[in-house]
């Protein structure tokens, strides 16, 4: 039998009761009423208003019902703590990772008996979790460095736990005990889907064996809950940035050839490009090709409107024949990002390509860029401070971002 372990539980089944009495009053109305309207000559009276409560309780009662008992619950008790089908599809289809936190996290310690826990839960970002805090009856969030390093141990040990991690089990190591510790944890539950690990439930208690099945069935819950959120924050920002790609794209075609120029031997592709990135070319009267990638570590409208203003500028400093240098480009992409006070942190490599020589010159801002030869992966040939001069040979120069090329750089002229 179903333990009922909260007072939320109980609210769902007072409330399912509540409106299934309702619709039987409804129904029976309906039937009163029926009696009431028909004419008296009509034989059959009553079989007709059975009829008519029937029809219109399967195809209209029934559908009313559920979406009534669904905003009830949503209201007062989470989706995700429902038996009822419908709520659970419901919730579901909101995707509401809110209800999670607000309203599943304190039934989860309070299941366990615990008057302590943590609830960590996977970013849009699917590399750092937020951290929530339940204590006597209150919650907080705390910054995620106060809480679980993304890349510990115990994210790894914890997900081949599906029923739970406790505290001293025999194949913990002292670094897991440690962050056991961190977490004023003698419990963990992981939130599992498809072999990933959305979150986890951090308590003081260790809970009671019919308690854990209970718990994962919920942690299985809360995991599609934020898969689910995740998922849909991806597709309404593709949605979103879909027109504005358009846009740039048909205004592009009139400023410059999409396609990266062919510049004396060196051949230049374009291996990526992303969201909250400017990646252009601009020739120089000599021939000369300067090349800017900026990346600004927000991607939002404001983003937007500050690569749009960064890139016009740049335009028109080419039109005015202003770019004379790499460096004096670099200043200018910084000023202007002070101008507009952007305060968040970017990354900027700008450098170009020489017609006649072949040779790379670069300058950057930030310590995730990367240049090498494709025969030495290993080997960064870029420096932070100075400007970096390379001559692409046999092999290809690359240019990475957080390991994910950007751009290469290769000499045809001197393939095998």
């Amino acid at each position: 039998m179903k333990t009922y372990f909260s007072d939320l539980r109980l609210i769902s089944s007072v409330i399912t009761i509540t409106v299934r009495l309702l619709s039987v009053f409804v129904i029976l109305g309906l039937y009163e009423l029926s009696i009431y309207l028909l004419p008296k000559e009509i034989e059959f009276v009553s079989e007709i208003s059975v009829l008519t409560c029937l029809v219109f309780g399967v195809f209209g009662l029934l559908p009313i019902q559920e979406k009534i008992s669904g905003f009830l619950k949503s209201t007062f008790v989470s989706e995700y703590l429902s038996d009822d089908p419908g709520s659970s599809r419901l919730a579901h289809r909101r995707f509401d990772s809110e209800g999670l936190i607000k309203n599943v996290f304190p039934e989860l310690v309070r299941l366990t008996n615990s008057n302590f826990g943590k609830l960590a839960i996977l970013r849009n970002d699917l590399v750092h979790y937020e951290l929530y805090t339940y204590a006597h009856k209150k919650q907080r969030k705390v910054n995620t460095f106060e809480g679980i390093n993304p890349r510990a141990a115990l994210l790894t040990y914890i997900l081949n736990k599906r029923s739970g991690a406790m505290i001293g089990e025999p194949d913990q190591n002292k670094i897991i005990n440690e962050d056991f510790v961190s977490l004023r944890a003698n419990f963990i539950l992981p939130f599992v889907f498809r072999e990933k690990l959305f979150g986890f439930l951090a308590v003081s208690n260790i809970p009671k064996d019919n308690v854990r099945h209970e718990l994962g069935f919920l942690a299985g819950k809360c995991a599609l809950a934020v898969h689910n959120q995740i998922l849909s924050s991806q597709i309404a920002e593709n949605k979103k940035y879909r027109k504005e790609l358009e846009n740039a794209g048909k205004i592009r075609k009139f400023l410059e050839s999409p396609e990266p120029p062919m510049i004396g031997d060196i051949k230049i592709d374009l291996l990526s490009r992303e969201p909250g990135e400017l990646l252009e070319f601009f020739q120089s009267p000599s021939g000369d090709f300067y090349f800017v990638f900026l990346r600004l570590s927000v991607t939002n409208a404001v983003s937007v409107l500050a690569l749009c203003y960064i890139l016009g500028t740049l335009y028109s400093s080419r039109l005015n024949g202003e770019l004379k240098n790499i460096l004096q480009i670099k200043s200018m992409v910084e000023d202007n990002l002070k101008e507009i006070s952007w305060t968040e942190k970017y990354d900027l490599a700008v450098g170009m390509v020489e017609k006649e020589t072949g040779k790379i010159s670069l300058r950057f801002i930030g310590k995730k860029f990367k240049l090498f030869d494709a025969s030495k992966p290993d080997r960064n040939l870029a420096s932070i401070g100075w400007e970096n001069i390379e001559t692409p040979g046999k092999d290809a120069l690359f240019l990475t971002l957080n390991d994910r090329n950007i751009i290469s750089f290769q000499h045809l002229g001197m393939q095998p």
